[in-house]
């Protein structure tokens, strides 16, 4: 009795000893489960449910003009935010807040009074209103350092340079097209909370890379040419009382875009209430019918093609011309008889024109003009740009050819029609327009440096000089069309031209 009492006695103590072993292995693998095998899952887990992290934007690069004046900084602001679990009376702060900040104080109410730990009420507030935010001290609602984008001459270059969105992206002109070059690393707001979600203490935190990431811009553009352009410009549209204008300033051996104006103009340190068509780069986005400064194209082509020379006579029919269905006529009724071909560009003439692109034909004035870049993009590097209007001449009917010479049918972008001009006073050469320079680091170190690009041989410079002279009859002759434009001791080549929208 006594042996079987033991054998059951020692039956108990191994089963007991079983049960602990495998309660141990249980532990151990669900210990090594949690420490070893989810140990990373677990631990973000941990860490989101005690911390809230808040992504502040990062200071953009700089935007300089050729001569290293500062086009687009970013300065510090001030952003406004509330942690509603804080907020003791979130009627009263919200009339106080709104009343400050000249929001709508239900929709501040709304924020504040949500099951929440933070909300945004407003970015990048004035100072002013800032140091009333301070002196109204609402428990729960405090001030967050943030980046904001300024342009310091206000709408000068404005189509050039674009602005930026509340998130610090791009959105328009060269903030958007080089967004990736002059956006920099967040900075990270954190702060630890406890079991009920109470906020402990705040820690800034910024990644290691951020400092060299952002870089600047160098343009092509000379913030004084500029300046001179658009108050210019902004005159002649009110002299004439015009609704709008373009101009563009081009170095024909480059390439480099100068100065690109339109007008009307906006303010991009503040564009609230502003329709997209009020920040629209016109000079790159719309075309427009060119009239009679595309005729310096048909004669570089017709003499490029040997099928005219400089002396010979055109009959101008008097001021009417059928061809077709259509009676040509000059501009402003005006009647020329015999005209030479430097005469027909002095005096614009439609119907000498029209003469020259019968005598060339339509398949090498069609060549000509594709060589020139009209019908394609230039590749200037701005967002938004056009390759204008230019009908395959497999479509085109007998009167065309004749329009057509005279810019009629065919619609072109400004940037298109100086690219071209540029290329018969670079010697036949068109150059790509540009308008960044390069770009350069944090120590304004160039990093990238764009060089001009040829596109590629038009005209001979033979025919290229030949062109410019006579252009420069039309500004520099007495009776020329663009005599206005004259300048007391510089030679000036030009060609007038009334367009169509």
């Amino acid at each position: 009795m006594a042996i079987e009492s033991k054998k059951r006695m020692k039956f108990r103590i191994i089963m007991i000893f079983m049960f602990f072993f495998v309660l141990f292995v249980a532990l151990i693998s669900r210990a090594f489960q949690l420490q070893v095998l989810s140990g990373q899952k677990l631990k973000k887990l941990a860490t989101r449910q005690h911390t809230t992290v808040l992504q502040l934007q990062p200071e953009r690069g700089i935007i300089y003009d050729r001569n290293g004046e500062k086009l687009a900084i970013s300065i510090m602001a001030d952003s406004v935010c509330a942690d509603p679990s804080k907020v003791i009376d979130p009627a009263k702060a919200s009339k106080q807040i709104a009343y400050i900040l000249g929001l709508d104080s239900q929709a501040v109410y709304k924020k504040l009074s949500a099951p929440r730990n933070f909300c945004w009420l407003a970015r990048r507030i004035s100072p002013e209103q800032t140091a009333a935010v301070v002196k109204a001290d609402v428990e729960g609602v405090f001030l967050v350092k943030e980046p904001k984008r300024f342009y310091p001459n206000g709408e000068l270059a404005a189509h050039l340079l674009g602005f930026v969105g509340l998130d610090a992206s791009g959105l328009e002109g060269l903030e958007k097209k080089y967004n990736d070059s002059l956006v920099g690393s967040p900075e990270k707001l954190e702060w630890a909370r406890d079991a009920k979600g109470k906020k402990l203490f705040l820690r800034v935190e910024k990644t290691q890379t951020a400092k060299n990431e952002n870089t600047n811009l160098v343009l092509t553009i000379d913030n004084r040419i500029q300046y001179l352009v658009e108050t210019h410009l902004k005159e002649a549209v009110i002299e004439k009382g015009a609704k709008g204008g373009l101009a563009i300033v081009m170095d024909p051996k480059t390439g480099e875009i100068l100065a690109l104006a339109n007008q009307i103009g906006f303010n991009p340190n503040n564009i609230q209430g502003l329709s997209p068509e009020r920040w629209r780069n016109r000079a790159i986005t719309d075309y427009y019918d060119p009239g009679s400064t595309f005729k310096p194209f048909l004669v570089a082509a017709a003499l490029e093609e040997k099928v005219i020379r400089e002396q010979d006579r055109f009959f101008c029919e008097n001021g009417n011309y059928r061809i077709a269905d259509r009676v040509i006529h000059e501009a402003n009724r005006k009647r020329y008889g015999t005209l030479t071909v430097r005469e027909i560009l002095k005096y614009s003439s439609n119907i000498g024109s029209a003469k020259i692109a019968q005598k060339m034909g339509k398949e090498k004035f069609y060549n000509y003009i594709q060589k020139f870049g009209f019908g394609s993009k230039t590749g200037i590097d701005l967002p938004g740009e056009s390759s204008g209007l230019v009908r395959p001449v497999r479509d085109w009917v007998k009167v065309d050819t004749s329009m057509i010479a005279f810019g009629q049918g065919i619609s072109v972008t400004a940037i298109q029609l100086i690219s071209a001009v540029s290329a018969i006073a670079n010697n036949g050469v068109l150059m790509k327009p540009y308008i960044v320079r390069g770009i350069a680091d944090q120590d304004n170190r160039l990093v990238k440096l764009y060089t001009p690009t040829v596109v590629r041989q038009v005209i001979s410079p033979r025919v290229a000089k030949s062109v410019t002279n006579m252009l420069m009859d039309v500004v520099g002759a007495e009776d020329g069309t663009g005599k206005n434009a004259k300048i007391v001791n510089v030679a000036v080549a030009g060609k007038t031209g009334t367009s169509q929208k």
